[in-house]
């Protein structure tokens, strides 16, 4: 559809230099096409995957995510130990009167004790450790899908505003042609002075556009520089602000492995974990102690000692905490039902809101722009005839370039729409590289 529109503005913009001999050769001069690109530039072109790679490296938040993961991993290697058992030694009877002077009666006891946990507390703690690792994972992969749709959103407004920049300065060159046209004609007497006033407050107005143009695009190219590590040595590629071909980015529905909704069920299955962890936790964990008492007394005679010591749970047992994990594990179910409708509406108006942006970008293609061209053309051709006044050339102008504009700010949308739904259905998720552990 832009190609075809390129090709009959390509047409017509010939036709216009050839009837550079009815006196208006530098107004029609003036009207270049859309979609002429900028001059050659040296930097390398920069396509979309080259900016979603080169912001994925350049991200310091995915390391932040990466340190998470390896921090959820050291979790989990904690959770599998067993508790360390406990050397105790103990002298009894020693400096006291008579017999007991010094160290002649003394007792010596070394014992080992060791706390046995009972209540599946080790598998509780693994299991919540192990599902806090997937927490971490998924939330990286969610900031690097965050990431990417910030790298598409940006990426198509440079687009758009160097698209925008071209409009301005198409409209500049038309008002700066059309003032020397109108110059003209009031020099001769053909015109009102008060015309001559109006066209150099056109072109004023058109210049001040353009720089506001200009700054626009300057500060979105430094937006999607920032994102890759203000690297500003790229190019812009304009072919790739055009509208896809159909069915060339369709989107299957989200389901549960999408990464927000996993995201949702893992905080749930953590939820779970943490009941059984604080279940285990009422469970009362005897200690159990074996040794050797030496008796000074006796010439360094001994014997062994076996002890156990097991804590009373009269008071406590847990049963605030365990409320506690329940609620939060009811919550969480709560929450993934809420994010999955929620997702699924999310979903349902962006593809809506694609279509309409693709059925506008169609009809300004094929029907808003060719009329404008025409209309310009046909005001062109009256204008030299002495039909129609210079406003009407200026109106017809302004109509196309706000067409083309209108086409550029459906595009804008288009994409950006894209770029949110590309984030819903992890589309880009491929492009995230494997988290590696660190040590």
């Amino acid at each position: 559809m832009t190609s075809q529109y390129r090709r009959r503005a390509s047409a017509r913009l010939a036709r216009y230099l050839a009837s550079a001999s009815l006196g208006l050769a530098p107004f029609i001069a003036a009207v270049p096409m859309l979609s002429v690109a900028a001059h050659a530039q040296e930097a390398a072109p920069l396509t979309l995957q080259d900016a979603i790679g080169r912001a994925i490296e350049a991200d310091p938040g995915l390391r932040a995510a990466d340190a998470g993961v390896d921090a959820a991993r050291g979790g989990l290697r904690q959770a599998r130990v067993r508790p360390n058992p406990t050397l105790d030694a103990e002298v009894e009877n020693f400096n006291g009167e008579g017999d007991l002077r010094g160290f002649d009666g003394a007792e010596t006891t070394f014992s080992l004790s060791q706390e046995v946990e009972l209540g599946g507390r080790r598998s509780a703690r693994i299991r919540l450790a192990d599902r806090e690792l997937r927490g971490a994972e998924l939330e990286r992969a969610v900031r690097g899908l965050d990431l990417i749709r910030d790298v598409q959103t940006a990426y198509y407004d440079a687009l758009a505003a160097a698209e925008l920049v071209l409009i301005a300065e198409e409209r500049l060159r038309t008002a700066e042609a059309l003032n020397t046209s109108v110059a003209r004609r009031v020099a001769a007497a053909r015109d009102p002075l008060m015309a001559g006033a109006r066209a150099e407050a056109g072109l004023a107005e058109a210049r001040i556009a353009l720089t506001r143009a200009q700054a626009e695009a300057a500060n979105a190219r430094a937006t999607l520089a920032s994102l890759l590590g203000g690297d500003t040595g790229f190019s812009l590629i304009p072919a790739d602000f055009a509208l896809p071909r159909a069915g060339e980015h369709d989107h299957a529905e989200p389901g549960e492995a999408t990464p927000d909704l996993a995201r949702l069920a893992a905080q749930r299955d953590r939820a779970n974990a943490a009941i059984g962890v604080e279940r285990s936790l009422a469970w009362q964990n005897p200690t159990l102690s074996f040794g050797y008492r030496q008796f000074a007394a006796d010439n360094d005679e001994g014997a062994l000692v076996a002890g156990v010591s097991i804590p009373l749970g009269i008071f406590d047992r847990n049963q605030g905490s365990v409320a506690r994990a329940r609620a939060e594990q009811r919550r969480a179910e709560f929450d993934l039902e809420a994010g999955r409708r929620t997702l699924m509406r999310e979903f349902a108006a962006l593809q809506r809101a694609i279509a309409a942006d693709s059925a506008a970008i169609t009809a300004t293609e094929d029907q808003v722009i060719p009329q404008a061209e025409r209309a310009l053309e046909l005001a062109q051709d009256g204008y030299n005839r002495g039909a129609f006044s210079y406003l009407d050339v200026l109106e017809a102008q302004r109509a196309l370039s706000d067409a083309r504009q209108a086409r550029v700010d459906s595009l804008q949308s288009y994409h950006n729409n894209e770029a949110a739904l590309d984030r819903l259905t992890a589309r880009f998720g491929d492009m995230l590289p494997e988290q590696e552990a660190h040590q």
